[in-house]
């Protein structure tokens, strides 16, 4: 029996990271059932259970016949100060670059699928991730950005495919909302909404669409609405008197179930976002980092994915009376994500 192991940003359990590594699971196991797969480095028992529905066994990097770097955006830095993008960076490598040495030295084949890359702004971080990609078996990466940063790093471009997120394989359920008032996922777990200047600007916005629509807080991580902190989007509505019932997260597939319910969403978040999407679910954007406005260019939705620092109450009321249902434009795409794992599977002549 061949061990894979799958990698990935499982180091913090929630929604679009458990979701899209569990996607590729799934394909490794659609392959094939004689292969063992594993999850090297992730830290938690219960994502690891979520990824494979069976016990993780971690195996050591030179125990692997090979692996796949699964989807995410760990090779691109969040936006933000010097400070901020200099921690980043120094986690991640730690994370996802300081352990190559033994993909290298035991010549584990590898290969990489759906990530979304650059920018990178620390060089002892990019030419590490440059000396990743030359080596890799096979590469996609999940939009025309990625590819360009990887070939201005002096990756050859004949090796990078382009295919979109690997999330948007999922299947529109056909299933009529019947619902007597629309329901309305409001998903933002971030706290600059205080300091950006925008704060009133997005409550009005609120307090707009509670009149026509039953509104929840979404959960996309495990307790996300619990905690007392000031900068809470449940607290800050509750002082404002907007108290709103909540979906607590449990696991992805739940998560993909409560979105099927609903009528339209609100995210600030990339893969709540596209799981809307390819659902059919009219998704409005307020995106914080580039990865997301990448997607709703991908899609050619740019005008309902609006930074924070761009919106108003007028805005945001407009552009979500103006959502619509879309069909998933690019779900053959994003198979290709599954054509290459198989590529890679095929070289390893399990069947």
């Amino acid at each position: 029996m061949k061990k894979i192991g799958i990698h990935g940003s499982y180091y913090v359990r929630n929604f679009g990271d458990t979701l899209i590594l569990y996607i590729i699971k799934n394909w490794v196991k659609e392959y094939s059932q004689d292969i063992d797969i594993s999850l090297p480095f992730v830290t938690s028992e219960k994502e690891a259970f979520e990824i494979l529905n069976c016990e993780n066994k971690i195996k050591e990097i030179r125990e692997l016949d090979g692996l796949i770097f699964g989807p995410g955006g760990y090779f691109g830095e969040q936006p933000g100060s010097f400070v901020r993008r200099l921690l980043w960076s120094i986690r991640n490598y730690r994370r996802h670059i300081s352990w190559n040495k033994e993909l290298f030295k035991y010549k584990v084949p590898y290969m990489i699928v759906g990530v979304g890359v650059g920018p990178i702004s620390f060089n002892f971080l990019k030419r590490k991730i440059i000396k990743l990609f030359e080596k890799a078996e096979f590469i996609s990466v999940r939009d025309k950005y990625s590819k360009q940063y990887l070939v201005d790093w002096g990756v050859s471009a004949q090796k990078i495919s382009i295919a979109p997120d690997v999330a948007l394989t999922l299947s529109k359920a056909n299933i009529k909302s019947e619902n007597k008032t629309p329901k309305v996922a409001l998903h933002y777990p971030n706290n600059k909404l205080i300091k950006s200047g925008k704060f009133n600007e997005f409550i009005q916005f609120i307090e707009k669409i509670t009149v026509k629509y039953d509104v929840y807080l979404l959960e996309d991580a495990e307790g996300q609405f619990s905690n007392d902190r000031e900068d809470n989007l449940k607290n800050i509505l509750s002082k404002h008197g907007i108290e709103l019932p909540i979906i607590r997260y449990k696991n992805p597939s739940k998560l993909i179930t409560e979105l099927q319910g609903m009528d339209k969403i609100i995210t600030s978040k990339l893969h709540v976002g596209i799981v809307g999407y390819a659902l059919g679910k009219p998704t409005l954007s307020i995106p914080l980092h580039t990865k997301t406005i990448r997607f709703y260019e991908q899609i050619k939705r740019e005008e309902f994915c609006i930074p924070l620092s761009e919106i108003n109450t007028k805005l945001l009321c407009d552009k979500f009376d103006e959502l619509d249902e879309t069909d998933n434009v690019l779900h053959e795409e994003a198979m290709n994500n599954k054509n290459i794992v198989y590529k890679f599977l095929d070289t390893f002549q399990i069947n």
